[in-house]
């Protein structure tokens, strides 16, 4: 069979490097795969995942190796053959655990919970084989640590080489999606996100009518599915929407003996995988995915904040003094400056800045507003070029300095250190329905709009992350977007 009876998406624009969402761009149509060295054609993605799983074991043993082959130097061979059986021990426990599952290797994710759990039941391997062979304890422990951190920093190096390829149109997997009705949600999604290596090659409908407004051929049977998935080369089939019992079957049977992946989408928006948990139903004969509901966990949040906020209030008063002595000299006016913005529950509060504007730049704004900014969107004024900006305003928000003071904020149990962005009263008077739900939780000193492009986004981007975190928000997240912060500052993306 040929590729007629699928329905081949149109070449799109690509999609910011970031992987990120960013207003209207979609996933363009990219290269399978990169090209063979010896045969100058697209490799085929069994090759390219069979070369990340030789990467991925060759980086666990050499982890594992370099300590010992520094103790073998130093004559210590007691200890360089007690830690090199807990370290080969613990690598296995890791591969036996999925280490070397689709997760690690298809996807790039580390497996840092799992690589703990490890170490810490390889303990006592390496406390016997210390004893054992004579070789100090203490030692044996210490490297057996070095060891789990050699192997996370080679699963982390190969997960963002991963990445980064799949942002540029390399080691992507052709993928057959299946569409039922509802669908249009989760394709708008993947099309927004390179660096999950999907490169959907064609589409099959299931159900009445068509899916995401795109005449394509139904499922027909587990033979139609086998056949295109063999002429075709697929590596992955994805069922988006509500794809029926009976072309489920077929899907299935059809991919009986093949290593094509099968992907069901549920159809949640804004649920973080670890909110989903399998649960076994009707006696074991089937499943179904139980979702974890919004939890708010306010009280170690705000224990958190308060007592992180006031250390980092410390630590940032000089660059705060320095700061507010620059906007002085700069030019006339105070160093501070104060705005009334909306804080959860739509209550008002007075957040604090380093000044970064002329005094009278409140009155100015209603005229660059009727102008039109080059930046920001269709609620959140922005313009690279402000005529408002003093020079040393320029600065402040280029590293983000002006945000310092909103510690401030965050002692006093108005802010938080991570949340959506603090909005002004007349924004939050032009929200919609779905914007409203950024006031359940506190706004923050920082969020996955800051780490996301910050001014460069669209509403529409906005209001999706502010959603994402208010669904999903925990001690997680706001762990990896405080450590995104710190790149998002120095980068200066979309901060005028």
């Amino acid at each position: 069979m040929s590729l007629k009876p699928l329905v081949l998406p149109p070449a799109q624009p690509s999609q910011l490097p970031s992987g990120e969402p960013s207003g209207d761009t979609l996933v363009r149509r990219a290269p399978s795969s990169r090209p063979h060295p010896h045969l100058n054609v697209p490799a085929p993605w069994p090759q390219v995942r069979a070369d990340l799983r030789l990467w991925i074991v060759l980086g666990d043993l050499a982890a594992v190796l370099v300590p010992v082959w520094a103790l073998l130097l130093l004559g210590r061979a007691d200890t360089a053959l007690a830690v090199g059986v807990a370290g080969g021990g613990q690598v296995v426990l890791v591969w036996s655990m999925g280490g070397l599952g689709p997760g690690a290797v298809d996807h790039g994710r580390v497996p840092s919970g799992r690589l703990a759990l490890c170490a810490l039941l390889t303990c006592p391997v390496s406390l016997l084989a210390a004893q054992t062979l004579g070789a100090p304890r203490r030692a044996c422990l210490l490297l057996l640590a070095l060891q789990a951190l050699l192997v996370l920093a080679g699963r982390v190096l190969e997960g963002s080489w991963l990445y980064r390829r799949r942002l540029e149109g390399h080691a992507l997997r052709r993928t057959l999606v299946v569409m039922g009705p509802g669908a249009e949600p989760m394709m708008y999604q993947l099309r927004r996100f390179p660096g999950d290596g999907l490169l959907v090659v064609g589409y099959l409908s299931s159900g009445v009518g068509d899916s995401y407004d795109r005449p394509a051929d139904p499922v027909r049977s587990a033979q139609h599915v086998a056949s295109l998935v063999a002429d075709e080369r697929i590596d992955v089939v994805m069922t988006v929407g509500s794809v029926t019992p009976g072309d489920l079957l077929n899907i299935m049977r059809g991919l009986e003996g093949t290593p094509v992946r099968l992907l069901v989408a549920p159809g949640l928006q804004d649920v973080e995988p670890e909110r989903m948990e399998s649960v076994p139903v009707t006696h074991g004969w089937t499943g179904v995915v139980a979702v974890r509901t919004r939890r708010t966990r306010a009280l170690g949040k705000a224990v958190f904040d308060r007592v992180a906020g006031t250390l980092l209030t410390v630590l940032a008063a000089p660059v705060i003094g320095l700061a507010a002595l620059a906007v002085r000299l700069d030019s006339p006016g105070p160093a501070f400056y104060r705005q009334v913005r909306v804080g959860r529950g739509g209550e008002p509060f007075t957040l604090w800045k380093l000044r970064s504007m002329y005094v009278d730049a409140d009155a100015r704004r209603a005229a660059l507003v009727s102008v039109g900014g080059d930046a920001g969107n269709e609620v959140l004024f922005k313009d690279r070029a402000d005529p408002r900006i003093t020079r040393v305003g320029h600065w402040i928000r280029r590293l983000s300095i002006d945000e310092l003071p909103q510690l401030i904020n965050v002692v006093t149990g108005e802010m938080s250190l991570v949340g959506p962005r603090p909005a002004l009263p007349e924004e939050v008077a032009a929200y919609e329905t779905e914007a409203r739900r950024r006031l359940l939780v506190k706004p923050g000193l920082t969020g996955l709009w800051q780490v996301s492009g910050r001014s460069d986004l669209s509403w529409e981007s906005t209001v999706a992350l502010d959603r994402h975190y208010v669904e999903n928000q925990g001690g997680g997240m706001d762990v990896r977007i405080l450590a995104r912060t710190v790149q998002a500052v120095l980068g200066g993306r979309g901060a005028y």
